[in-house]
């Protein structure tokens, strides 16, 4: 809301300097006229703070609305599309490459799991990963902790993603144990 705010009032600076310096200073002084310098000044904090309104609110939207989910949520619908071309573990070297029938089980866990979003910083060591590659070439990263808990890396941002499923922990930790 503030960034919106803070956009439409630099639109209205930068599209009309003239009422803009009369309703912050002009009214104070009878007669007065604003000089050349402040209406370029009106206009040029006008783009600036219309600029910034819009990295604002961008911003607020790629991160849920402040509450993080809505990159957890876009992931969701990818696999619940039917986008997943392969799931990748990493680690052991040797470990075979999952069958269709567990990718899909897998799928379907974090689809439906439950799905928090934390900073970074504060990531369990990692005893494994996994890529989920997408159809399109694109691909997901899983960290599966050593401690516990598989997350979701995304490739932007500080946050990333703890999946609240004890199944899909010993389905991939399942997966990591085994040889081929």
């Amino acid at each position: 809301m503030g960034g919106f705010l803070l956009m439409l009032l630099g639109l209205f600076n930068a599209l009309f300097p003239y009422p803009a310096w009369y309703l912050s200073v002009g009214w104070r002084i009878k007669d007065a006229e604003p000089t050349e310098a402040a209406l370029f000044t009106n206009r040029a904090v006008g783009v600036i703070a219309a600029i910034v309104g819009l990295v604002i609110m961008i911003s607020s939207c790629s991160i849920g609305g402040g509450g993080g989910s809505g990159y957890a949520s876009a992931f969701q619908k990818r696999l619940l599309a039917g986008e997943v071309q392969e799931i990748k573990i990493d680690i052991p070297a040797n470990t075979p490459s999952l069958s269709e029938e567990e990718r899909a089980q897998a799928v379907d866990l974090m689809a439906h799991a439950p799905m928090d979003g934390f900073t970074l910083g504060m990531s369990y060591s990692g005893a494994g990963e996994a890529t989920i590659v997408y159809k399109d070439g694109t691909t997901d990263d899983l960290l599966i902790g050593t401690s516990g808990g598989i997350e979701l890396l995304p490739r932007s941002g500080d946050k990333a993603y703890l999946f609240q499923s004890d199944e899909l922990e010993i389905l991939f930790r399942t997966w990591m144990n085994r040889t081929g």
